[in-house]
């Protein structure tokens, strides 16, 4: 049966339902009180950032980060780390495959094939006699026989990745090493973890498990490819300039983040790093998706954990092969806040041992291994995921931001579009809520805490350097393309018929049908069921590209008398208002009449509770689906009866706010910014926000319009936005989805041909390796072909260049 793929995560996350039902009678929790004490820092991190010359000659004491707001037992439970696992020193990693070059070539072939376009066994095996066939008619003889079967040939050059099964419990998914002394029962909830098996077997087979492929190892294939060592200590040559952001290095994060010393991890002075070392900054991707095998079959969502390069130049940062996908969440469903935080321990105990140590790993600069640290930069993840990850309430949450206290009920107040408008979250607050919250022991203590204060514990708070609020990114991909550009044009004109499917809807079809190809293509029928539904990047093009031609034209032709525009439209949103108060009323009265009030709830005994109160992930995704697909059908093979009847609702300020809008995201899109345009987009977001509250209404408001008053920061703490938004993590969930055998990814058959390649003589194996990533580079229509084009005509520019001078 054909394989169906849902969609990645149904991007319209922030539903008025859900967030309505959610705030019922918790709107009026107290603002959670600010610790009066905190403790210092270890290390002291001024505010502005300090180039190299100015911490070495700085009376500060360069004393080591210490992570503050760690509860002692999450120290004692990871100290020895209990999921290290040795890796191979630089000199044992180097096989010798004693085999002529041509016969290696062919086996690396073979395996290339299987790998990246999954040629059966059979036919691997077929086609290496046939070569030796070949090859003998020639008169070449072997003095011993090559083998011919595959499992032998990826034995043979050693291709197989090594990938760590960790069992997990599968009731609390508590995470365990893959040890002999790993217990054969939970040690929580008591569950049986391995599977039942005869005696005489010496291997247990664990009833869940969790896939981890360690960031060293990974890191050691990636490094091992020509050239991408010296891209990773490229931006130490790259030009800085105060208030210009080129890319990640230039924030105010990166700048100041700490080393183990206590000196500035990034510091530039020497061209080859501190002491030789290779200092390597990586970006955090958590991101669940849903894998449906058939129609009939159940949805099964898994959560792949990848790091981002951000080292890498935008052309190799947006390769899949260079993402380093160090594990998978396991379903069938999404995991908790709580079962996140056990398989982030994973990593995280990772992360410490390689910016406190560091790892020796051979590269093609030092055969004989070269320190490389690794330090967390950020976090990039849609609002759900960076929620749990970061250790924050749900987005639905009373206190629904990671940045500051504003609660859902002040969501279209003035204040909620100006910086500083609220008082700020700080790390420090932060970590001592998530300590406070690990040490108490009931369930009930840890919800009415989070109720509360909005926070809970999150194994990040082990990374000394990271700043739990400042480095958990609000995504502008999530946020302002499918957030605020989505909003506005399909559910504030759209769906609030401001924009009529046979008058200004037609016209933008019409329009959209005139528009050359070279300027990107949106569905000719878009904002009808028939259309379907936009990407982020169709959503970019629309309000960057199409928006600003077509809207001006469509208001300048159905735009009515101005001054009866703003009275219909003031009538119109009273109307609006009026209804949902009513029905708000009737529910209110209905929940009441039932019994099910929030009060009634609480004093209940927990059996008695309704299965609808305490809606889950998977329960909350249904009801929403269901409601988009009765949408959907509704209307999908006719317009409504009155749709004919519709007078026109155009405002005369429409173009101007909806323009602003398009002017901030050009500014923020660009590949270079500097903080007067990032100020220039701050202006015009918060004048953008405002304006939508006196056009729409307030109800329109939803969490993204604040979020984005917070983007700007988000840029001047971590440069452009191309470098931390979710683009790229994405595209892996895309991969995954579309991989569909259990065959090994092929990034070891590449790390074994740039091994090839850099031992070559005879420059076989290059010119071997330079077809097989040609053939296997898939990046048709993608940033990274984007940037490989423009870098390959800045080569042939120069080239010509030289030929002239």
């Amino acid at each position: 049966m054909e394989e169906v793929f849902e969609p990645v995560i149904d991007d319209d996350w922030e539903d008025f339902e859900l967030v309505e039902d959610a705030q019922e009678g918790h709107d009026d929790l107290p603002h959670p009180q600010p610790f009066t004490v905190l403790p210092a820092p270890s290390s002291p991190i001024p505010a502005a950032a300090m180039s190299g010359s100015a911490a070495a000659n700085s009376s500060q004491p360069l004393l080591p980060p210490v992570a503050q707001g760690v509860p002692a037992f999450k120290a004692q439970e990871n100290s020895p780390d209990p999921f290290i696992v040795p890796v191979p020193s630089p000199a044992e990693q180097h096989t010798d495959v004693n085999v002529p070059p041509g016969i290696h070539l062919l086996y690396l072939l073979v395996t290339w094939l299987h790998v990246q376009f999954h040629l059966p066994f059979r036919a691997c095996t077929a086609l290496v006699n046939v070569v030796l066939l070949i090859l003998r008619s020639f008169g070449v003889m072997f003095s011993t026989a090559p083998v011919t079967t595959l499992p032998r040939i990826m034995n043979k050059i050693n291709v197989e990745p090594t990938i760590h099964l960790l069992p997990i419990c599968p009731t609390c998914l508590e995470v365990y090493p893959n040890k002999k002394s790993t217990p054969s029962s939970c040690v929580l909830c008591t569950t049986a973890i391995f599977k039942a098996v005869s005696p005489c077997r010496e291997t247990r087979s664990p009833v869940l498990q969790f896939p981890y492929m360690s960031i060293e190892s990974q890191l050691a294939t990636i490094i091992a490819v020509p050239g991408v060592e010296a891209e990773m200590d490229r931006w130490r040559s790259v030009p800085r300039y105060a208030g210009h952001y080129t890319d990640i290095f230039d924030g105010a994060v990166p700048r100041q983040l700490r080393a183990h010393d206590g000196t500035l991890f990034f510091c530039n002075e020497d061209s080859s790093g501190p002491n030789g070392e290779l200092r390597i900054g990586l970006t955090l991707g958590v991101d669940w998706f849903s894998y449906l095998r058939s129609q009939i079959a159940p949805s099964h969502t898994s959560c792949p954990m990848s790091f981002n390069i951000a080292n890498l130049s935008p052309h190799l940062r947006y390769r899949t092969a260079n993402l380093i996908l160090c594990g998978i969440m396991p379903g069938p469903k999404e995991q908790g806040p709580d079962e996140c935080q056990r398989f982030c321990r994973v990593l995280v105990n990772e992360l410490i041992r390689l910016w406190e140590r560091g790892a020796v790993i051979a590269t093609p600069s030092t055969p004989e291994g070269r320190l490389v640290r690794v330090i967390l930069l950020c976090i990039c993840c849609d609002k759900p995921a960076a929620h749990k990850l970061g250790g924050f309430g749900s987005h639905s949450h009373t206190f629904f931001c990671t940045r500051c206290w504003i609660r859902q009920s002040e969501k279209a107040d003035p204040r909620s579009f100006l910086k500083d408008g609220f008082r700020p979250r700080h790390d420090h607050e932060h970590r001592m809520h998530g300590e406070a919250y690990a040490n108490l022991t009931t369930t009930k203590a840890r919800e009415d805490f989070t109720k509360l204060n909005a926070a809970r514990w999150s194994e990040f708070a082990r990374l000394p350097y990271f700043d739990m609020v400042r480095s958990i990114i609000i995504d502008p991909m999530h946020n302002l393309l499918l957030g605020l550009v989505k909003t506005h044009f399909y559910h504030i004109w759209v769906q609030g018929k401001i924009l009529r499917p046979t008058k200004e809807l037609r016209m933008l079809h019409g329009i959209l049908a005139d528009m050359p190809s070279y300027l990107g293509r949106l569905p000719s029928l878009v904002g009808i069921p028939a259309g379907g539904s936009l990407t982020a990047d169709q959503w970019m093009l629309m309000a960057t590209v199409i928006a600003p031609i077509a809207i001006p034209k469509i208001w300048h032709v159905y735009m009515s008398d101005p001054a009866a525009a703003r009275v219909q439209r003031a009538a119109t949103i009273q109307a609006r208002l009026d209804k949902k108060a009513e029905a708000r009323k009737q529910k209110q009265q209905k929940s009441k009449a039932s019994g099910n009030t929030p009060a009634a709830l609480e004093t209940a005994p927990p059996s008695a509770i309704p299965a609808a109160a305490n809606t889950s992930a998977s329960s909350t995704g249904k009801k929403k689906r269901a409601r988009v697909a009765k949408s959907s059908t509704h209307g999908a093979n006719k317009p409504e009866p009155e749709e004919e009847e519709l007078a026109a609702c155009l405002h005369p300020d429409d173009p101007a706010n909806f323009m602003k809008l398009c002017e901030a995201l050009r500014l923020l899109l660009s590949r270079e910014i500097s903080d007067r345009q990032i100020d220039e987009a701050e202006r015009l977001l918060s004048a953008y926000c405002s304006e939508l509250v006196t056009l729409y209404g307030a109800d329109v408001i939803r969490p993204n319009h604040h979020y984005a008053i917070h983007t700007p920061d988000c840029l001047r703490d971590f440069g452009p936005l191309h470098g931390f938004w979710t683009f790229l993590f994405e595209r892996l969930n895309k991969v995954l989805k579309s991989y569909k055998t259990n065959n090994q990814s092929g990034v070891s058959t590449s790390r074994q041909i740039s091994r090839a390649s850099k031992q070559d003589k005879s420059g076989m194996f290059s010119e071997a390796a330079t077809y097989m990533f040609s053939a296997s580079a898939d990046d048709r229509g993608t940033v990274q072909a984007l940037a490989k084009e423009l870098d390959e005509h800045q080569e042939d520019v120069s080239i010509c260049a030289q030929i002239w001078n």
